[in-house]
């Protein structure tokens, strides 16, 4: 019997489509301490929408987050907010077109925040942007 594809690993392998990604590994739940990404999971309850029949919509959120280079350089603190930007337009515009993650019963992606940076160092920062997944599943006993 064929492994059924977690939902983190659908949405790796989506990512990693991205045309703005740089050079660069994307991890899970971890961050390297070099120009990389991580996609990581955020709290939130699974049920967003039950129905009688017991289907329902359920959500998946998390973050991606960077490693950039950072510092006094407006150009390159602008760079690493441009990438965001052009990161959450092209979300929008897949989940416009139907170009989804490869998940069971997938209704959207979104993102929930602009990219920030959240956590700033001498010469680098870890920013980051807030999704999340919407899918219709038959909810289990």
């Amino acid at each position: 019997m064929e492994k059924k594809k977690s939902i983190i690993e659908a949405i790796r392998e989506y990512i990693a489509t991205c045309p703005y990604l740089h050079d660069g590994k994307i991890g899970v739940d971890y961050l390297e301490n070099e120009v990389a990404y991580s996609i990581e999971p955020i709290p939130v309850s699974p049920k967003d929408v039950n129905f009688i029949d017991d289907t329902g919509i359920k959500q998946f959120a998390f973050v991606l987050a960077s490693r950039e280079s950072y510092g006094q350089e407006t150009i390159q603190n602008m760079l690493n907010t441009e990438f965001y930007e052009y990161f959450a337009n092209w979300i929008e515009e897949n989940n416009f077109n139907g170009i989804l993650p490869d998940i069971e019963g997938i209704e959207s992606i979104e993102c929930l925040s602009t990219g920030y940076a959240f956590q700033t160092g001498i010469d680098t920062a870890r920013y980051q942007i807030q999704l999340r997944i919407t899918y219709y599943k038959e909810m289990e006993d």
